[in-house]
């Protein structure tokens, strides 16, 4: 069938005869696509809608609902297999369960157990001196520590993982186990101080803003952890003998250096000593107390004292703190002290 352009045109516009009509419907009924330029926008917008019979109104109406039904049987279908699939896994699981019941509840037991472990990996342990004189305590890793009255720290067991961390209130001398793979840092009124094998003595009491470091041997880091609005952050490296004081309500640090003991008149109630044979502080000991002290000088040569001494203090607290630092033994007589390697 040979249909013209200017046919079509025409058909579109309405204005073909009867037969014209009828040879160009069948002539449409045959093609799938016409040429884009037989009709422009403009005439599609004006041309007016074909009237439809009912014979095939009714028979476009059939075609639409059966492929709608067909869907919606479709849909329904995978709904139905998709209940019946869980259904299968939980009598699965239900069927597992009555044959093997202790299996099932020994691992909800086990995971409530390693729940329960992971919570638990880190415990606190506190310590604190509630009584009228100094109490000594070891750590984990060695260390020894003496808290001083009303004093406490805090640290967490496990102790030693990747560092030795403590918290401190109030005054402790801290003796530190030497242990370059693992830092210890005390933390204490803002500040920390870490060390790998040393002894020192810090002062935080909450009551004052002051916090003082004193070091005795080896070398110890003092910085302020964070910083506090328009305050700045400190870092000081304190050798023995030095001490550092740290202010908080002036946000001041000041870092001083102890002198030898040469002449010390009786009327002071400190004395300052920095890398002084142990000899010669036990000699002035001695002669400040009106005591006597026994011991071997070969077992004090290559021993050195660097720290405060409190002449306010009894001589036996003394010479016990001092011996101990230096892991020395003290035997007490009648009339005085014997020290022994």
């Amino acid at each position: 069938m040979i249909v013209s352009e200017e046919l079509l045109a025409r058909y579109f516009k309405g204005l073909c005869t009867p037969e014209e009509k009828l040879l160009v419907a069948n002539y449409l009924n045959d093609v799938e696509d016409l040429p884009e330029h037989l009709l422009k926008k403009e005439e599609w917008d004006d041309a007016e809608d074909a009237l439809m019979s009912n014979e095939k109104s009714e028979a476009l109406f059939l075609v639409i609902k059966r492929e709608t039904i067909s869907k919606s049987v479709k849909l329904r279908r995978y709904k139905i297999m998709a209940i019946a699939a869980m259904l299968l896994a939980v009598l699965t699981v239900g069927f597992y369960m009555v044959l093997k019941p202790e299996a099932t509840v020994f691992n909800l037991a086990k995971h409530k157990i390693e729940q329960k472990e992971k919570q638990a990996e880190i415990v606190w342990k506190s310590f604190v001196n509630y009584t009228s004189s100094n109490q000594s305590i070891t750590l984990p890793d060695g260390s020894s520590v003496k808290v001083y009255p009303a004093g406490e720290i805090r640290y967490a067991i496990p102790f030693v993982q990747q560092s030795r961390e403590i918290y401190l209130t109030g005054k402790s001398f801290f003796k530190v186990a030497k242990d370059k793979k693992h830092p210890f840092t005390v933390y204490s009124n803002g500040i920390s101080t870490t060390a790998l094998g040393t002894s020192f003595t810090i002062t935080a009491d909450d009551k004052t803003e002051l916090v003082k470091v004193e070091l005795h041997t080896g070398k110890v880091w003092v910085k302020k952890m964070v910083r506090v609005l328009n305050k700045q952050i400190f870092s000081e490296i304190l050798m023995p003998g030095e001490k550092l004081v740290y202010d908080k309500s002036k946000d001041k640090v000041n870092v001083s250096t102890n002198g030898l003991l040469a002449r010390v008149p009786i009327k002071l109630n400190e004395v300052n000593f920095t890398q002084v044979a142990l000899k010669d502080v036990f000699e002035k000991l001695k002669s400040h107390y009106n005591i006597k002290i026994i011991y071997n000088e070969t077992d004090l040569a290559e021993i050195s004292f660097t720290g405060t001494i409190n002449l306010r203090q009894k001589p036996e607290q003394i010479i016990k703190e001092i011996t101990e630092l230096n892991e020395l033994s003290l035997t007490k007589t009648a009339d005085g002290y014997i020290i022994s390697k």
